[in-house]
């Protein structure tokens, strides 16, 4: 490759020549050596062919110095068929903007793979982990590290079939920048249907997982998994009409809320089920301290524990149709639970040492078998 890897030589230009050398080939494998690489501009990936980007682990470790993308591909090249694997990327020097990704797939991501990968601010705030436009379809990012992210982690414009399996976002701050951008773990902006988050931690940021943007089409189908969501402002929030599956969560120390569907997700429906929604206000920030909002939609909950959220555990929200809670625990609150809404049923739930415990100012409902209140 002639690279140096030495953290002083800039190999900008060494590794640029690699990957135009694969893509001459019709795709290829580019391989970094353990070591230190200067990038002082993008890396352009002109066209859709098949690249596998990989290093030796940790120890392979791409300074990333200017406020622009280290990976990218333009509109005209979706990083097809391809993995970036086994390798760290640095933050250097120069601070990143929260919208500038450390890979940015403007052309989207089909069938590709990232797996392995540390991102990281090592001396200078880094912006986003990874960003894809146009369609990301069948695509995985696997065991990913995003360190003191300054903007979102994964960002995903429209696609099915996309994982995120294990791996944690942790943000350098709840708002970064002179603007003071909200930090986002993973944000599917609309057009999504079978996302799939699956034992992921996603902590101290804004927002854990935001599904959905005013003036987007809706996502469809979430799948939330045995994830952490933790120490954010709210930890799911849902702006749209997806189907949500949240289940074996712990969702817990937000300052807003645990999770959240708002005032015009009148075609979302949520299922929670297992888990625990809990600690909302644990660190005594501004917020109103609560487990879980429901402003619209419908939703069952089964089989949570409720505890120990300063605000309220559960508000429903009058414009709420056709819920169900169920077999949950609700302990510690300050107030268990504020019903309203219409057609719904709140049985087999047991109420333990919450300051307030069941207001219900629903119609249509059936409050039965719910002991401690």
């Amino acid at each position: 490759m002639g690279a140096k890897g030495d953290g002083t030589t800039d190999d900008t230009a060494a590794v640029q020549s690699a990957i135009e050398a694969a893509a001459k080939a019709g795709g290829g494998h580019v391989y970094i050596p353990s070591g230190q690489y200067r990038i002082t501009k993008a890396l352009v990936f002109a066209s859709a062919d098949r690249f596998d980007i990989t290093g030796g682990g940790r120890s392979s470790v791409l300074l990333h110095e200017n406020n622009e993308p280290l990976l990218f591909w333009n509109e005209s090249a979706s990083c097809r068929e391809s993995s970036v694997r086994d390798l760290t990327f640095a933050s250097v020097k120069n601070q990143k903007s929260p919208d500038v990704a450390v890979i940015d797939c403007r052309g989207g991501a089909e069938r590709s793979f990232f797996g392995n990968l540390l991102f990281k601010s090592s001396g200078a705030v880094m912006g986003s982990g990874i960003s894809v436009e146009k369609v990301m379809d069948t695509t995985a990012i696997d065991h990913c590290v995003f360190w003191c992210i300054g903007g979102t982690g994964i960002r995903v414009a429209k696609g099915s079939e996309v994982r995120m399996l294990g791996g944690r976002v942790v943000g350098s701050d709840r708002y970064v920048g002179p603007g003071r951008t909200p930090t986002i773990a993973v944000h599917l902006t609309g057009g999504n249907g079978g996302v799939h988050i699956i034992t992921s931690d996603l902590i101290g940021v804004h927002t854990g997982v935001l599904i959905g943007d005013p003036g987007s089409p809706s996502n469809r189908e979430v799948f939330i998994t045995h994830a952490t969501l933790d120490s954010s402002i709210h930890g799911v929030h849902v702006r749209d009409h997806s189907y949500v599956s949240i289940a074996g969560c712990w969702a817990a120390s937000s300052d807003e809320d645990q999770i959240l569907i708002d005032r015009d997700s009148h075609g979302c429906i949520m299922t929670v089920s297992g888990g625990t929604i809990f600690n909302g206000g644990a660190s005594g920030r501004k917020g109103a301290a609560n487990g879980m909002v429901v402003n619209a939609g419908s939703f069952i909950l089964s089989g949570v524990t409720v505890r120990n959220n300063k605000g309220t555990g559960l508000i429903v929200g009058e414009n709420v149709r056709d819920y169900a809670v169920t077999g949950c625990r609700f302990a510690e609150n300050g107030t268990a639970a504020v019903l309203a809404g219409d057609n719904y049923t709140f049985t087999g739930n047991v109420f333990a040492r919450n300051k307030t415990g069941l207001v219900n100012n629903g119609t249509n409902g059936i409050v039965q078998a719910n002991a401690g209140i």
